[in-house]
């Protein structure tokens, strides 16, 4: 197994690597915001401290409210247009990967289901996991 976890857009011309290998933070996120964006019912986040994110490649940005009420930016490939990571006003020390944009997706093992509040009538959620209408409490 590597010492980083690896991903990109999907085509290649954005690439990123992180050296946190498991993240205390692995989440669905069925916030509207998420689903807008992603055209899902869900997405996968797992955040890693950004000193160890690296990204390679033109990224454009989008900003918006996120559910905490702060700024929430979006970062995508500006050839295909992958939303890769992102980045919250709510905790700036951190770089939120989307999770289906590793090269190992099987890697990420979400711990909780968050904004449980939107998800759609007909998305089928993991029942071993815990849910949270809004976030998950912070860990100490």
């Amino acid at each position: 197994m590597s010492d980083v976890l690896a991903g990109g857009c999907f085509c290649g011309k954005v690439r990123y690597q992180t050296s946190c290998l498991d993240s205390p933070f692995k989440v669905n996120c069925h916030c509207r915001n998420c689903q807008k964006l992603s055209g899902a019912a869900y997405v996968s986040i797992m955040a890693v401290p950004e000193s160890s994110f690296t990204v390679t490649g033109e990224v454009t940005c989008f900003e918006t409210i996120g559910g905490s009420g702060k700024k929430m930016r979006a970062f995508c490939c500006t050839s295909c247009n992958s939303r890769i990571y992102g980045k919250s006003e709510n905790s700036p020390e951190l770089a939120l990967i989307i999770a289906a944009t590793l090269d190992e997706p099987s890697r990420f093992k979400p711990t909780a289901d968050m904004f449980v509040k939107n998800a759609l009538p007909w998305d089928s959620m993991d029942d071993s996991i815990p849910k949270f209408d809004a976030f998950p409490p912070r860990r100490s």
